[in-house]
């Protein structure tokens, strides 16, 4: 069964794009255009899945988002996955290592993305089975 996913990222085309893709594999899908606001959103809906931009108002602000989703006890079981056409999981030695407090994040996906590839790391980390 699909979940409910918030998509947070400052490129209104992405979130538009990214929401009727989701919407078409029958998640619920939230969004938000900046950090502020997502966090915000995130506390409201308790989402299963947050994509978060990296950067958005400053360089590091999906970072600090992923931080406080982490120090929030109601987001303690949400899984986040960054999406960032600047930095890339490459760029971030060891960050996907599960003692790496620092980043805390599911993954990291280069922008742009290839639609097929968002849905099959969300259905990974959400533990969904591949539909197709």
């Amino acid at each position: 069964m699909p979940g409910r996913i918030l998509v947070i990222d400052d490129d209104r085309n992405f979130l538009e794009s990214t929401k009727a893709l989701l919407e078409s594999f029958g998640y619920t899908v939230a969004t938000a255009c900046d950090g502020t606001s997502g966090l915000a959103k995130a506390k409201e809906i308790r989402p299963d899945l947050i994509v978060l931009d990296i950067m958005m108002a400053y360089d590091t602000e999906g970072l600090q988002v992923a931080r406080e989703i982490r120090a929030c006890p109601d987001l303690t079981l949400t899984k986040v996955l960054l999406v960032s056409g600047i930095v890339s999981e490459k760029e971030l030695p060891g960050s996907l290592e599960p003692d790496i407090v620092w980043l805390p994040v599911e993954k990291i996906l280069d922008k742009p993305i290839d639609p097929d590839r968002l849905v099959k790391e969300i259905e990974r980390v959400l533990g969904i089975a591949l539909k197709v």
